[in-house]
């Protein structure tokens, strides 16, 4: 599962896994646009990366992940 924060309600920033690529992708979605900014090498690095940067900017996720997951 793709790591998600929101902010504002319509903007998002997150680690996304499309079927149509490799890699877990770090996007922001806008309303119903989403830009890819970069990728990750493995989902545990996305995950790794969503939890320091929630930590950094004070955020909670919902859920949890396995692997590199919240507390």
């Amino acid at each position: 599962m793709p790591k998600v924060i929101t902010y504002g309600g319509d903007t998002k920033i997150g680690a996304y896994k499309f079927a149509d690529r490799k890699k877990v992708c770090l996007c922001i979605e806008k309303g119903n646009e989403i830009t890819i900014y970069g990728t990750f090498n493995s989902e545990y690095s996305a995950n790794n990366f969503m939890d320091e940067l929630g930590k950094f900017i004070g955020a909670e996720f919902d859920h949890p992940t396995e692997k590199g997951g919240g507390e």
